[in-house]
């Protein structure tokens, strides 16, 4: 009965400890809760565009998301997410494949317009753009989303440029891509 009391007790103690340390992987959303978030832009048979506008959350997700690996312009290798002179770029998959978010935040205080395009080139050698964009202001980020009916895998690619209200413009390095997987 003693031992069966203690070894209930232990393991009580324990999940006590270890769920703070728990906690905080929950408390991060992610990309999959977006999927439905956000203003449509376009859609069509093949692909749905949506924007998230400077919603915080939903770009700090991008930018914090596990396949999102940096690179900086000293190193401007193929990577989904770039850090250089014109600010951050990052462009990460949904786990389901039919998704890719994007997020985009540069290096400017002035409120700003951003225009710029998804590349999606599929294995099966289809290659669709889809235009993407938003304002923002005072160093805040602008994201969206574009999500595919269906795909038989392929990349992403992240290309645009930020144009401020002072008429200084900051483009994304090259490179910024992701890989998608089919669904």
């Amino acid at each position: 009965m003693k031992k069966c009391f203690l070894s209930t007790v232990f393991m009580l103690f324990s999940l006590v400890l270890v769920s703070p340390a728990f906690a905080s992987e929950t408390d991060s959303p992610a990309l999959e809760d977006f999927i439905e978030k956000g203003e449509i832009i376009y859609m069509d048979d093949e692909i749905t565009i949506r924007s998230f506008g400077n919603d915080q959350e939903v770009s700090e997700a991008i930018f914090n998301h596990p396949d999102s690996v940096t690179a900086t312009n000293e190193n401007p290798i193929l990577r989904s997410s770039i850090t250089g002179p014109g600010g951050r770029a990052s462009i990460v998959d949904a786990d389901s494949g039919r998704a890719v978010f994007w997020s985009v935040k540069p290096a400017t205080a002035w409120p700003y317009n951003f225009s710029g395009t998804v590349k999606l080139r599929y294995h099966s050698g289809f290659a669709r753009d889809a235009s993407v964009g938003g304002m923002g202001a005072l160093g805040s980020t602008v994201s969206g989303m574009v999500t595919m009916n269906k795909n038989n895998g392929g990349v992403a690619y992240l290309e645009g440029t930020a144009y401020a209200i002072s008429g200084d413009k900051y483009t994304i390095l090259p490179g910024v891509h992701t890989s998608f997987r089919p669904n």
